[in-house]
């Protein structure tokens, strides 16, 4: 639920989207021309503004473009009912982070828009503020999400033999091993993958057995990624960040973006629908 301020000179206007926002809104404020709009702006903390364009005093153009000269980092949806395409790109360019023609609004594009950037600005805020705690969490939740589609991905292939055949010997070692000291130590024993480590995903998508005629890439993962470079690359990439995460090293923004986008890209892959 968000502060939200309406900025529009029409009373009517006003009303409609009252009612159209009330689900997302804690809180609706109001300003009927562009002078109001700044002066309530400045001295207001708003989750969103809504922001038409042809307004009194100071047109709605105007204000964002103030707005943005402040630094002031604070969603802003512009609404006209007086739209063109050029219109459109300025208010884009002067730092809109949406724009919607009134002829009217429908709710259901209003409520995508708002919902839209309240992700990106907290997408944003996550980035500027993270901490390894924060790092650490996304990429264990990616991590479990790596292991069952892997795991997901062989069975279709292999069926009940995925284990044996699309599993690298060294990798069956090492978890089985893992395994037996859990059970001889008397700790929760969960199935042999969950025992693998981060690097070894990267080996198994790209086993390959020509005595067996196993392939696991070409027949296995290569529909789903954009080529053994594009996965290799990204995975290498994010072990060497996870290992700095849990020595623990302090993670830069910029490894931050580039795990947090590495992931989203593979995620994105991974839910390619199967056969």
């Amino acid at each position: 639920m968000s502060k939200i301020l309406i900025v529009d000179d029409t009373a009517d206007n006003v009303k409609l989207i009252k009612a159209m926002i009330k689900s997302v809104a804690t809180e609706i404020d109001v300003a009927v021309d562009g002078e109001e709009a700044l002066n309530k702006i400045l001295n207001n903390d708003y989750d969103i503004i809504l922001l038409d364009i042809m307004l009194p005093k100071i047109s709605g153009i105007d204000v964002l473009k103030k707005v943005r000269e402040r630094d002031i980092d604070i969603p802003i949806i512009v609404m006209t009912a007086y739209g063109s395409e050029e219109l459109a790109v300025e208010t884009l360019r002067e730092g809109g982070d949406d724009y919607l023609i009134n002829k009217p609004i429908r709710t259901e594009d209003l409520l995508e828009a708002i919902n839209k950037a309240l992700e990106k600005r907290k997408a944003k805020n996550l980035e500027d503020e993270f901490t390894n705690e924060d790092a650490y969490s996304m990429i264990s939740e990616f991590e479990n999400n790596l292991r069952e589609f892997i795991l997901e991905a062989l069975k279709r292939k292999y069926g009940p033999s995925w284990w044996d055949r699309g599993i690298p010997n060294f990798i069956k070692s090492i978890c089985l091993k893992r395994q037996n000291d859990a059970i001889v130590r008397k700790r929760e024993v969960y199935p042999p993958l969950f025992y693998t480590d981060f690097s070894h995903y990267l080996p198994i998508i790209l086993f390959k057995n020509n005595e067996k005629e196993i392939d696991n890439w070409k027949d296995v993962f290569e529909y789903y990624f954009v080529s053994i470079g594009w996965i290799k690359g990204r995975l290498i990439e994010l072990t060497e960040i996870r290992n700095e995460i849990v020595h623990p090293k302090k993670v830069t923004k910029r490894q931050f973006k580039k795990m947090k986008l590495y992931i989203d890209e593979i995620n994105e892959y991974m839910d390619r629908p199967h056969d």
